[in-house]
């Protein structure tokens, strides 16, 4: 089942967060998008674990933010066999920012990202 998205695809651990967003690799900004990533050990079976940001200062309402958060996990999980093809064994922890200052939808959403995430994966492919 490789279009699903488990608690153990997510990084939750402050640790790991904290040195994703102090010393992570230079940042791939492509509108609405940025993303971040360093290499980890962690203990999962997958080789990515992944957290999605949403400013509060561009989206004050937990709703907007969360709606958000909703949009960009879809996306990453419709594209996620990419980077697990790509990167079979190396664990990376992603950060997937939204740096927009409006809600765009699905349709608008869906290429911009696609288009970021295998820029991200080739760059990754290049660091390593």
């Amino acid at each position: 089942m490789p279009f699903r998205f488990h608690k153990t695809e997510r990084l939750c651990s402050h640790t790991i967060i904290a040195k994703l967003f102090e010393k992570g690799n230079p940042f791939l900004n492509r509108f609405p998008f940025r993303f971040s990533w360093c290499y980890v050990n962690h203990e999962g079976s997958f080789p990515v674990q992944v957290v999605f940001v949403v400013s509060k200062r561009n989206f004050p309402k937990a709703t907007q933010r969360n709606h958000i958060k909703r949009q960009v996990r879809e996306l990453y999980r419709l594209q996620k066999h990419h980077i697990y093809d790509a990167l079979p064994n190396t664990k990376i922890a992603l950060s997937v920012s939204y740096t927009g200052k409006s809600r765009m939808n699905h349709a608008e959403l869906a290429p911009l990202f696609n288009q970021s995430f295998h820029e991200l994966i080739s760059r990754i492919q290049k660091s390593s």
